[in-house]
Formats: structure tokens, C-alpha cells, sequence
């Protein structure tokens, strides 16, 4: 009966001081929050050990995967391509996926897309205006707004800020301006989405001067053209109208002229 008692309270004591070892532990360990932002408890940057950069290492590869085969399936004006990809684990073994890929491998996977900025000196509304396009769209089958658009050709264009400076004249029927990439000289491109191997340029101009050359392309006949104000564009990126690239490059821009004192923050609220 003694003995069955200390042996009792051997474990309890036991028990106990696992216990305290445990709370002493979660108190100075940063909180899963902080670890995930990759700061400590206290706000201050973290500083990883080996191990954890091995593993976010290891889980980098596992995302990147291997293409073990790639068909082309179909090509018009969007080639699909039919890609199996395999994934290693730790543990060696090998998983395999079949994913449907699209692009424009004839334009080298590149296109541009370009805001037409007018200063409130220039427009008659006295506002910040930009141009928009207008057309259609294959997917929703209705009209969609863009902002001028297109393909690097290789053996035509020699560059990209040559493929934004064609598509202003023909599609915003614009030419001449300040022309600037809104993007990094290092920055591979913004990915169409992710199934997509495009990638796109954005483009801003300012104060092109108005033009009536440039030929568009046989489906882009019903394509037009206007401004809007900068309060306008706004409304029309996010509401459901406006294609991706377009809008993102709209919100680049915005943020460019914002910090060149082109746009206040009163021009698009």
C-alpha cells in the first residue's frame, strides 16, 4: 500500500514539473501569428535556424515541381498545352498531375498593356482623364473595358516599349507622350493568371497627342475608344467590367502619378 503510494505521487510530481517545464516553454516561444510573419513576440524581426530555412526550402521545391511531359493540344489564337507534372517528396516518393496551361508562344509568352494618362492642363473637364477601350470580350460574350493592349511580336518588335507605343495608336488612337515602365527592370513580368504562361508589361503614358492612324485588327471592329475621368477609371476597375491586366496596371499607374504629383487623392474618391 506504501509503495503503491509513493509511486503514486512519483508520477503526479513527475506530471507536475512536465507541466511547468510545458508553460515555461509557451511563454517565450513566439506565437504561431508571429511565427508565420516571421517575428518574435515582441515585434522584432526573427531570425530563422537552419532547420526551419531548410524547410521552407523543401517546400519551395515541392511547389515548383518537375514537367515530365507537355503536349500541344490545341493552338488558335490561345495555344493549350497538356502538362504532367511531378512533385518529389521528402520521402522519395513521386506524385503526378496533368494540368491544362495556356499562352501566346508566338509572342514569346509577353504583352504590354498601357494607361493613357491626360493632366487636368490638357483635358476640357479640367479633371485628370485617362483612356479607356471598349470592346468585346469571348469569355463573358459582352462588352468588356480595357486599356490598350498587345502582344510582343518577335521579328516585328525590337521591343516592349515598342509594342505599347503601336497599340496606343491603334487602339486609344493616341501617339507621342512620355512613355514608362511601371514595373522593375529585374521584374520577369506579371503572370496572366495561374494556368497561364503569359506575363504581362505595364505601361504608363502621359499626354499623348490625339491621332487617327493605326489599323486594328479584322475582330476588333467594334473596338472604341473614350475618356474618363480618374474617378471614373476607379469605378469601372473594381466594378466588374474591366479585365485583370488592365486593372492592375490601372492601380499601378495610379499609384505612379500619385507619387509624381500628377493625381491627388482627391481626383478618385
Amino acid at each position: 500500500m506504501l509503495a503503491r503510494c509513493a509511486r503514486a505521487r512519483a508520477a503526479i510530481e513527475r506530471s507536475s514539473a512536465a507541466a511547468v517545464t510545458r508553460a515555461r516553454r509557451a511563454a517565450t516561444a513566439p506565437s504561431a501569428r508571429a511565427r508565420a510573419m516571421g517575428r518574435g513576440d515582441d515585434g522584432a524581426a526573427e531570425t530563422r535556424g537552419e532547420d526551419d530555412g531548410t524547410a521552407a526550402r523543401s517546400a519551395a521545391s515541392v511547389r515548383a515541381g518537375t514537367i515530365a511531359r507537355e503536349d500541344v493540344v490545341h493552338s488558335r489564337y490561345l495555344t493549350v498545352y497538356d502538362r504532367e507534372i511531378e512533385f518529389a517528396d521528402e520521402d522519395g516518393t513521386t506524385r503526378t498531375f496533368a494540368y491544362d496551361v495556356v499562352g501566346h508562344p508566338r509572342s514569346g509568352f509577353r504583352f504590354v498593356c498601357v494607361a493613357p494618362f491626360h493632366s487636368r492642363e490638357r483635358t476640357t473637364s479640367g479633371e485628370p482623364e485617362f483612356t479607356i477601350i471598349r470592346e468585346y470580350a469571348q469569355g463573358s460574350n459582352s462588352e468588356c473595358v480595357v486599356l490598350p493592349s498587345g502582344c510582343f511580336e518577335p521579328g516585328k518588335h525590337e521591343s516592349l516599349d515598342e509594342v505599347a507605343r503601336e497599340e496606343l495608336q491603334q487602339e486609344s488612337r493616341l501617339r507621342g507622350g512620355t512613355l514608362m515602365s511601371l514595373l522593375d527592370d529585374d521584374n520577369p513580368g506579371l503572370l496572366e493568371t495561374k494556368w497561364c504562361r503569359n506575363r504581362c508589361f505595364p505601361f504608363l503614358n502621359i499626354d499623348g497627342e490625339e491621332c487617327n492612324e493605326g489599323k486594328r485588327d479584322a475582330e476588333e471592329f467594334n473596338m472604341t475608344h473614350e475618356r474618363v475621368t480618374a474617378r471614373e477609371l476607379k469605378r469601372l476597375m473594381y466594378g466588374g467590367v474591366m479585365m485583370m491586366p488592365s486593372v492592375v496596371t490601372a492601380q499601378l499607374a495610379i499609384d505612379k502619378l500619385m507619387t509624381t504629383g500628377h493625381l491627388k487623392p482627391d481626383d478618385i474618391v
